[in-house]
């Protein structure tokens, strides 16, 4: 599994594509947006910065759909089921893979507000801002491999973006939850994509957790993991 895990990654760093859209493109908007509603720094920098993570680290861990995709069709993850890898192992691989793609993206933008736009939060408080939107993406990673599962290798691409930008405008990660029409507004607060916003800013304020906001990246998680365990088991049976 570590050896799979290591080829995965280097397959996905040496993508110029995935460094530009997944690591480079938030950080662009991050510094555009700052810059625009936010040129003298103060709390409306922190809100961006969280949005702008939170849409890089959905961005990076739904986009490894698309390699899942293409290996189903290829037949790879049939010849992994002949090695000594177990039943579990693809699935648990690429789960590590999304979540490790993720932390480019959300370093960059973080790391960024705290170089240039001045962002100081303190060693304890970065760390923990850190930790909670990198967790908060978990529910993602299942999405991602959920449409690898489902999608041919021609549709993945495009079902992942639509699904990755569905969740970003409607979640409140691309523009504010706030300025949505109230029944969206409302609806929004069942998206995970909501929550990664939401419980990092509740970090930086120092507010914790909000526990209703953990149940649904935890509901999220268990019923699309669900989904993919139920695809993938499809897929072993067709062997």
């Amino acid at each position: 599994m570590r050896a799979l895990l290591v080829c995965e990654l280097r397959r996905l760093l040496r993508s110029p594509r995935f460094l530009i859209f997944t690591a480079g493109l938030p950080l662009v908007y991050f510094l555009l947006f700052s810059g625009i509603y936010a040129p003298d720094g103060g709390a409306a920098v922190v809100v961006l910065m969280a949005m702008m993570g939170a849409f890089g680290a959905i961005s990076a861990s739904i986009s490894v759909g698309g390699r899942v995709a293409n290996e189903r069709h290829i037949g790879w993850n049939r010849q992994l089921r002949l090695t000594p890898l177990p039943g579990w192992g693809y699935l648990a691989v690429k789960a590590a893979t999304a979540m490790l793609v993720v932390l480019p993206a959300l370093l960059l933008v973080f790391g960024v507000a705290a170089v240039v736009k001045g962002v100081d939060l303190g060693v304890g408080t970065w760390l923990a801002v850190l930790l909670t939107a990198w967790l908060s993406v978990l529910p993602f990673a299942a999405v991602g491999l959920l449409i690898g599962m489902a999608a041919t290798p021609d549709s993945a691409q495009s079902t992942s973006t639509v699904v990755m930008l569905l969740f970003s405008i409607l979640g409140g990660v691309l523009i504010p939850a706030q300025v949505l029409p109230a029944a969206l507004a409302s609806a929004a607060q069942f998206l995970p994509s909501y929550w990664i916003v939401a419980e990092t800013l509740a970090q930086v304020s120092g507010a914790g957790l909000d526990a209703g906001g953990v149940l649904v990246l935890l509901a999220w998680l268990v019923a699309v993991g669900a989904l993919v365990i139920v695809r993938y088991r499809r897929d072993a049976l067709r062997v």
